[in-house]
């Protein structure tokens, strides 16, 4: 129920850069997110977690973020699932950090929260 396995990550280098080339962006502070959202297809999405160097020069601190990323994302998930299996989309989205400042988890999984429910209205 509460899982982030393999299938859900983007990984593929072609997905990724259609991602970036096609796809469409809103802000968030502190998460720049890109998407790309697919019709008529079998409700599948794939999420890439992002924490540049270019914010956090540390590597402790951009695993840190990222692995708050990962569990706010996972926790939250479920109904992004199931908007997208009754809507038939496939949606490829990234969450980029884009803050300075390492935040804590509740902040972090607040503005998840507030992500995923805006891409479940884009759904619409």
């Amino acid at each position: 129920m509460y899982s982030f396995p393999k299938k859900e990550r983007l990984c593929s280098y072609s997905r990724i850069h259609e991602l970036f080339a096609k796809g469409d962006a809103f802000l968030i502070y502190p998460f720049s997110v890109r998407y790309m959202l697919e019709k008529d297809k079998d409700g599948k999405h794939r999420v890439m977690i992002v924490c540049p160097k270019r914010y956090q020069h540390l590597a402790v601190n951009r695993n840190l973020v990222k692995r708050r990323m990962r569990e706010a994302y996972r926790l939250n998930s479920l109904s992004l699932k199931n908007a997208l299996k009754t809507k038939n989309c496939n949606l490829d989205f990234s969450l980029s950090y884009i803050s300075k400042d390492v935040l804590p988890y509740e902040q972090i999984n607040n503005k998840i929260c507030e992500i995923l429910t805006v891409l479940e209205n884009k759904l619409q």
